[in-house]
């Protein structure tokens, strides 16, 4: 019997010769569905855009989706996390009260600013299709536009001072880093709201080390100490 010629297609060769991804995120197509399986999945409305920065529309992206690459020009959904294993351990080290509590923060956040973040993205793409005679007023007006949001952003942050404390980092950081974040995304070439990096309400990290942390500190200080000490002991030697 004859092999049906969609079987020998080179899309299937090409799937069958694909490295082994563990860190590949298989969510993504339920990321704009009410519910995601993934228990590490932190949303992130995000605005395709074409390479002239015309808006296409906002779409739902997690915090920790990155792009990764097996080969030359072959691209695929990565988690930022690790494999499905290195999730595991994130979670346990967070812990889910603090992801949750991340996610309706978020939610709270998007549901108050969901115009800010329409005008922000407006502004920057009248900045971006500008022309050089206009670019100068256009970039005034995004300006004007950050500097709002901030005022907007610091008020929720001081309005939920206690529960952003929760996660592990300080108020003062979540709005010093929107700041810095934003500042970075008028300068740069994006339409898309950047996502937050690790030191905040995308990655929660504790205020102090936990006990494995300082464990794995004083081995690594241990051991550095034991280096010198041999390097000290080679040097004595060779004189």
């Amino acid at each position: 019997m004859a092999v049906p010629a969609r079987e020998q297609s080179p899309v299937v060769l090409v799937r069958l010769n694909r490295p082994e991804l563990t860190d590949r995120c298989g969510f993504g197509p339920s990321f704009d569905q009410n519910t995601v399986e993934c228990p590490a999945f932190q949303p992130h409305p995000f605005v395709a855009a074409t390479s002239y920065g015309k808006p296409l529309g906002t779409h739902i992206a997690c915090a920790h989706l990155q792009v990764g690459e097996f080969g030359p020009n072959q691209f695929y959904p990565r988690c930022a996390l690790g494999s499905e294993r290195e999730r595991v351990r994130w979670i346990a080290m967070v812990g889910r009260g603090k992801i949750e509590l991340q996610r309706a923060l978020q939610a709270e956040f998007e549901a108050l600013n969901a115009d800010f973040r329409r005008r922000l993205i407006d502004a920057k793409a009248a900045l971006l299709g500008a022309a050089p005679a206009r670019a100068e007023l256009a970039q005034d007006a995004l300006a004007a536009t950050v500097r709002e949001f901030l005022v907007d952003f610091d008020s929720f942050v001081g309005a939920h001072a206690a529960r952003i404390a929760e996660l592990g980092v300080s108020p003062a950081m979540v709005t010093a880093t929107a700041a810095r974040v934003l500042a970075e995304w008028q300068r740069s070439k994006r339409l898309d709201l950047p996502v937050a990096d690790s030191t905040w309400m995308g990655r929660p990290v504790p205020l102090e080390p936990t006990p494995g942390e300082n464990v794995l500190r004083a081995e690594s200080s241990l051991v550095k100490r034991r280096a010198s000490v041999g390097d000290t002991g080679s040097r004595e030697a060779s004189t």
